[in-house]
């Protein structure tokens, strides 16, 4: 199941991010904002997973080129972690961003950078409204429809 959630989180990310590029004039900075997020947010788990950390902060603001580019490579990632074997066994060790310890199954933290994304674009589509701008259909029914 983690492979359709990691394909979904890649589908709505990106059907997203075509919206805000489409009207990138009229999309407040806020919307951006949370986007940069998303990504920033994936990136760094990522990143926590392979042993490496990225050069920016969770809340740091990206334009949407950046944006573009850091999510193709993190969605690349998504797709290989997820087709790790015995995921759920996988355990590694961290630090947060403010220095606390935990170790967290792969598996596990692949569901909350999934569930995390699902929580911020629902805040962006929101945002998007008020802008008068409409925001696509991210909902996980609408992924489901497309693959039948």
């Amino acid at each position: 199941m983690l492979n359709q959630f990691c394909r979904y989180n890649n589908w709505a990310n990106s059907l997203l991010l075509d919206t805000l590029m489409i009207n990138s004039a009229f999309v407040p900075e806020s919307s951006i904002l949370l986007f940069s997020h998303i990504v920033n947010a994936q990136t760094r788990w990522v990143a926590r997973i392979n042993g490496t950390s990225p050069s920016f902060g969770v809340w740091q603001l990206h334009d949407l080129e950046t944006c573009k580019t850091l999510l193709e490579e993190s969605a690349k990632e998504l797709t290989k972690l997820e087709q790790m074997v015995n995921i759920d066994m996988q355990i590694i060790k961290y630090s947060t961003t403010t220095n606390v310890h935990f170790e967290t199954s792969v598996a596990d933290i692949l569901l909350h950078v999934f569930n995390h994304g699902t929580y911020h674009r629902a805040q962006i589509t929101k945002e998007l409204k008020q802008y008068n701008i409409q925001p696509p259909s991210t909902d996980y029914i609408q992924f489901v429809r497309l693959q039948s």
